[in-house]
């Protein structure tokens, strides 16, 4: 074989390589642009079973925007006959102070309901007494940050409510998660 066949072939196959490495650029790009859907807040609510260090809750599928609202829902009941329940709803306002009015009537459904504040996030409140329509205990945890709305229902049976420490390490968790998306 001459020089020439020899240039012509190293050349072909630096180009070959060359193209590949674009055709691989491109798909890696496509793939992590499609994975970090800016309104895909799938990735936010806490598992409860990471507080409960068990494997008792189990998810039911995530409303993404709930009611047209940007955010996410997320429902876990627990095994033993569903009787212990616990809503996760995480909304996106354009202003901390939109989130915060957003939360005025998070607890409207918690009949005779006793309120405390709880060390989570901004303007953490927990409102506990019993469901409005039914016989069910009901803990209503909600706090802001920044503009990021959370509202946690916690369901359980009659005379056996979240205990409320329970209801503060789970928001907790909850506010870490959602400053950690908001890279604060």
């Amino acid at each position: 074989m001459g020089v020439l066949p020899m240039l012509t072939l190293n050349a072909c196959a630096k180009a070959g390589g060359a193209l590949a490495a674009m055709a691989v650029a491109a798909t890696i790009g496509g793939l992590s642009s499609a994975a970090a859907q800016p309104n895909d807040y799938s990735q936010l609510p806490v598992d409860p079973n990471l507080v409960s260090d068990s494997q008792a809750y189990s998810a039911a599928p995530f409303d993404l925007d709930p009611n047209g609202q940007r955010g996410v829902e997320a429902r876990y009941t627990h095994r033993e006959g569903g009787t212990r329940q616990i809503t996760t709803t995480i909304l996106i306002f354009p202003s901390a102070q939109e989130a915060m009015g957003s939360l005025a009537g998070a607890a409207a459904d918690v009949a005779n309901p006793v309120s405390a504040p709880a060390p989570v996030g901004t303007g953490g409140t927990i409102v506990s007494g019993t469901a409005a329509g039914g016989p069910q205990s009901r803990s209503v945890l909600t706090f802001t940050d920044g503009n990021v709305a959370t509202t946690i229902e916690f369901d359980g049976p009659p005379n056996d409510p979240a205990p409320p420490d329970f209801v503060t390490e789970f928001g907790q968790k909850q506010s870490t998660a959602i400053l950690d998306w908001q890279g604060v």
